[in-house]
């Protein structure tokens, strides 16, 4: 995997995880070092369970967040998607990336809970991120420790900063 450090026009660090490539993106303006080292440390045994979720698991995460959203999307399926984790065009279907089965429960159940609210709120304005942090109040946490996860496996591949 890729990993790639970015500048960006925004105001706080934030990820693009794609399949093959993880870039942390830090803002224009940022005192980079402590911001990044906070970001790119590994955590000593904080990080999530290495057990990829199958699909059963999956299936029961879908039901799961259906119920406590109370959502009801006309079609759900896995596919191959290049550039996105996940899709939906709210209150008819919802499409996950197949690369998810391969992935940390936390996280995909991040990406489930993240993408079935959007049949709630179709964008990510401040109701989205404050509806998403009372359904799962550590998202945050879950996709630095994804990060964190991610890095951990990449055996000491070169990180690339792109500027």
């Amino acid at each position: 995997m890729r990993i790639v450090i970015k500048k960006a026009n925004r105001k706080s660090i934030a990820y693009s995880l794609e399949p093959d490539e993880l870039a942390i993106l830090i803002p224009n303006d940022a005192i980079t070092n402590p911001k990044l080292e906070r970001v790119l440390s590994i955590t000593n045994g904080n990080f999530m369970n290495k057990e990829a979720i199958t699909r059963e698991e999956f299936s029961q995460l879908l039901d799961k967040w259906k119920e406590e959203l109370q959502v009801n999307p006309s079609k759900i399926q896995l596919k191959r998607m290049k550039s996105k984790w996940a899709s939906c065009s709210p209150g008819k279907s919802v499409f996950f990336n197949s690369s998810l089965i391969n992935m940390p429960k936390e996280f995909v159940g991040y990406v489930v809970c993240h993408e079935l609210l959007h049949f709630k709120v179709p964008n990510h304005n401040r109701l989205f991120r404050n509806l998403l942090s009372a359904y799962m109040p550590d998202w945050r946490e879950r996709i630095e420790r994804t990060i964190n996860w991610i890095l951990s496996q990449n055996n000491g591949n070169k990180l690339e900063q792109v500027c």
